[in-house]
């Protein structure tokens, strides 16, 4: 639990929280929350919560400066886990299309019924450990709903050269190692995004 002063203009850098859900409580002043990629305008007395693993910058845009409270739980691990920053200070990237040059790195596998409990318990640990990694944005994992043993990996990053640089790493290999005894199959593909369509907001 802590707080947060900002001057007119200034901001927190986009980051996101492995571990952690985050509740901003603001005291005084304008200002705007930005959470993957939608804007909330919070005010004195105005509360809101941002779940774990989302991206969010908080601004102030108002003419005075604010102060806000937050709190952050369950906490991580270790405290280098605790927040991870997806930019540098300074000023946001201003991209028509932020999703642009981005990378998804697809992983197809299969994983026999009586291995699925190893395979999610194994993949828990490989999630945490790549959220704090130089360029990772998000992961998802899937299941097929037409076969219950065929599971899909979407990974997020801000390039493949991210990408690979973690993928060929000593930890990486480590930290993975007891998935890759959990299935078979596995099939392996990388793109860069050229655009993105997200759906119309009222």
């Amino acid at each position: 639990m802590g707080t947060v002063q900002l001057q007119p203009g200034e901001y927190v850098v986009e980051h996101f929280h492995p571990y952690s859900e985050e509740f901003i409580f603001v005291v005084n002043g304008d200002l705007v929350l930005e959470v993957e990629g939608e804007n909330w305008a919070l005010g004195a007395g105005d509360g809101i919560y941002v779940p774990i693993g989302k991206r969010h910058r908080l601004r102030n845009v108002g003419a005075t400066e604010s102060l806000s409270v937050y709190h952050v739980g369950p906490l991580a691990p270790d405290p280098s886990l605790a927040h991870v920053d997806t930019e540098v200070l300074g000023e946001p990237a201003e991209r028509t299309d932020p999703a642009a040059g981005t990378a998804r790195i697809l992983f197809t596998v299969k994983v026999a019924e009586e291995k699925r409990e190893d395979f999610l318990a194994a993949y828990e640990k490989v999630r945490f450990n790549v959220a704090a990694a130089s360029g990772h944005i998000r992961d998802q994992i899937c299941q097929s709903p037409d076969d219950p043993e065929k599971w899909l990996i979407v990974s997020e990053w801000k390039s493949t050269e991210d990408f690979f640089a973690w993928e060929k790493s000593d930890e990486h290999k480590e930290v993975v190692r007891p998935m890759r005894e959990c299935y078979s199959d596995p099939e392996f593909r990388n793109f860069t995004v050229v655009a993105e369509t997200t759906a119309a907001r009222s």
